[in-house]
């Protein structure tokens, strides 16, 4: 076991014989890793994973071992891979889509039993309306708007706290171009131009800009800036996104013509749950968390963010972040 592998471990000693390796392996691994040692002359082992405990975590490692003889002693060497944050991540997000099966589960039955309510009351609504008894109308509209607006409320209470476990899951980095995988996003949004009324426009200085970061992640920050650009943007407007290279860092802005940030509530834009969020030009409701999301998750990949806005001129945020990430 050299250096590398004892640092990797945690580990300075120096192990004097295999049964000492062995005491590091979890038992039920470490009794078929034996049983195909015992077959390594006519079969090497190759990527077979097994559970380490170190410091009384455990870490998970892919041994390739093979016997060589070069003095007339057969000798078992080899090399080992640890794969634990791989092991991890996956962890993370089976977890994480276990969580949201379960909201899915639980809007599905919840919503369809309110569908099924909505039905008999616009049934009823249609009866009093041929009956012309205005009362019972009303009465049974106002039913149906109550229903709508509970509804409204528990998938609204279930998206807050969705937005906030999807943080949950760790970064996932990556040497990615970003110019191809904006353009991409950007191409999905223009697909709903007409609908919305907003035109989209990508701006990059260069065809090709790469960068380490958590693709997921960085999706899940545009998509939030661009809704709530959307939401205070009159039909007609204008989104800019716009890549520019600065030799080691990026900038990423989003830029939009909309009715702008008052000054008494710019001190709050990136605050968790803020009191001062304002229903959008639609009446869309405000989480509350959306841009302190984005700024949470760009400080995580190792950047910053600010924003310049005027009242009925527009808002641009700006996004800075290294090309390369350093887990210090």
């Amino acid at each position: 076991m050299n250096h590398s592998f004892r640092f990797s471990m945690g580990s300075e000693k120096v192990p004097e014989n295999l049964s000492d390796i062995l005491e590091l392996i979890h038992r039920e691994d470490r009794e078929s890793l034996l049983r195909e040692l015992d077959g390594i002359e006519v079969k090497p082992i190759e990527k077979r994973a097994v559970r380490f405990w170190v410091g009384g975590n455990v870490r998970h490692i892919r041994l390739t071992l093979y016997q060589i003889d070069t003095s007339g002693m057969p000798e078992c060497v080899g090399f080992a891979e640890d794969f634990t944050e791989e092991v991890e991540f996956q962890k993370n997000i089976l977890s994480h889509n276990a969580k949201k099966n379960a909201i899915l589960n639980i809007l599905s039955h919840d919503i369809a039993g309110s569908f099924a309510t909505l039905r008999n009351l616009t049934d009823l609504a249609m009866g009093n309306m041929r009956n012309g008894d205005p009362g019972s109308l009303e009465n049974a509209l106002s039913a149906i708007r109550d229903i709508c607006m509970s509804n409204m409320s528990l998938i609204r209470s279930f998206l807050k706290k969705e937005f906030i476990t999807s943080l949950s899951v760790p970064l996932k980095m990556e040497r990615v171009d970003l110019v191809p995988m904006i353009r991409d996003f950007l191409d999905q949004c223009a697909r709903m131009e007409t609908h919305l009324g907003v035109f989209f426009v990508f701006s990059t200085d260069l065809p090709s800009i790469t960068m380490d970061m958590d693709e997921d992640k960085l999706i899940q920050v545009l998509n939030n800036l661009i809704s709530n650009s959307l939401k205070f943007t009159h039909p007609g407007g204008t989104i800019t996104v716009s890549l520019i290279d600065f030799g080691d860092k990026v900038r990423l802005s989003v830029r939009d013509t909309g009715i702008g940030i008052p000054e008494d509530m710019k001190s709050q834009v990136f605050n968790k749950f803020n009191d001062q969020s304002r229903t959008g030009l639609n009446g869309e409701k405000a989480n509350g968390i959306g841009l302190w999301v984005v700024k949470t998750v760009v400080e995580w990949m190792g950047g910053s963010v600010d924003f310049e806005s005027r009242v009925n001129e527009g808002t641009e945020f700006f996004l800075e972040f290294p090309k390369t990430f350093s887990h210090g």
